[in-house]
C-alpha cells in the first residue's frame, strides 16, 4: 500500500511539472496586437464621434431653414382661416339682418288677418247670410 501511494505522489508530482512546462498561449506580440488594435478602436470612435458631430450640425442647419421657410407659410395659412372665419359670421349677420325687415312685415300682416278674420266673425254674429259666405268659405 505504501508502494502505491509513493507512485501516486511520484507521478503527481511528474504531472505536475508537465503541466508547468506548457508555453503560455498569450505572448508579447498577442499584447501589442491586442494594443493597437484598442488604438484603431479609439480612433475610429473619434471618428464616428467627429461625423456625429457633423451630422448633427448639418441637421440643425437644415432644421432651421426649414423652420425659416414654413414660417411664413403658417402667417398665410392662418390669415386665410381668419378671411374664411369673418366671411362666415359676415354671412350670418347679413342673413339676420337682411331677414328682419321681411320677418318684421309679416308680423304686421298676421295681425291684420287676425284682426279681419275676428271683425268677419263678429259680423257673422249679426248677418246670417254672412255666416253662410263664410262658413262656405271655411273661415268658421
Amino acid at each position: 500500500m505504501k508502494k502505491i501511494i509513493a507512485v501516486l505522489f511520484f507521478t503527481s508530482l511528474v504531472l505536475q511539472g508537465f503541466t508547468q512546462i506548457r508555453d503560455v498561449p498569450f505572448t508579447l506580440d498577442d499584447r501589442d496586437r491586442i494594443m493597437r488594435t484598442e488604438e484603431q478602436i479609439k480612433a475610429t470612435n473619434e471618428k464616428i464621434e467627429s461625423l456625429r458631430n457633423e451630422i448633427n450640425t448639418k441637421f440643425d442647419a437644415v432644421e432651421t431653414k426649414m423652420d425659416a421657410k414654413f414660417e411664413p407659410m403658417y402667417w398665410i395659412l392662418g390669415t386665410i382661416i381668419l378671411i374664411m372665419l369673418f366671411t362666415l359670421g359676415y354671412i350670418i349677420w347679413d342673413r339676420r339682418t337682411a331677414l328682419y325687415p321681411v320677418q318684421d312685415k309679416t308680423r304686421n300682416l298676421e295681425e291684420q288677418v287676425n284682426k279681419l278674420l275676428h271683425l268677419s266673425r263678429e259680423q257673422a254674429k249679426r248677418d246670417p247670410a254672412f255666416a253662410e259666405i263664410l262658413k262656405i268659405a271655411g273661415l268658421l
